[in-house]
């Protein structure tokens, strides 16, 4: 991929299909589980209502280049409303030029324009390169762990 700007726009229902390969991509290499029927229906969601958050499309040189989503919970600890940066992927020729940390800075625009003051994310403990970059873009590293309980 040539060194040119990196763009950005939301993803629409006529992007399902790119971000459904871009999705099988980053679970694949974060080892998570990737249900195809659950994982387009999570998607087709989120598109449909904006209120829950938005599917971010990168792109340069008119090749897509990954994907960010930002959705938004409530949180008494946090006053309000507050962003969680979802999921956040370079395919590999995209990354090493600073767009991991543009993406950042991206979605804390998008978060503070629809008046979040909090913003959140998750990373894998083994995955030492994105933590690096979350600490030096200004986020905490809040010393809790996640616990999950699927309900369905």
């Amino acid at each position: 991929m040539a060194a040119d700007a990196l763009h950005h726009r939301p993803a629409g229902p006529e992007d399902e299909e790119i971000v459904f390969m871009l999705m099988r991509e980053f679970y694949t290499e974060e080892h998570l589980v990737f249900d195809e029927l659950l994982t387009l229906r999570a998607v087709r969601e989120l598109i449909a209502q904006p209120a829950l958050g938005l599917i971010i499309l990168l792109e340069s040189a008119g090749t897509v280049a990954g994907y960010f989503t930002l959705t938004f919970g409530f949180s008494l600890e946090f006053h309000g409303r507050f962003a969680l940066l979802d999921e956040l992927y370079l395919i590999p020729s995209a990354r090493g030029r600073g767009w991991g940390k543009h993406c950042l800075t991206l979605a804390a625009d998008t978060a503070r324009a629809r008046d979040v003051a909090t913003l959140r994310l998750e990373v894998n403990h083994a995955n030492a390169r994105a933590r690096s970059v979350y600490l030096k873009a200004g986020f905490q590293d809040n010393q809790r762990d996640i616990f999950t309980q699927w309900l369905r």
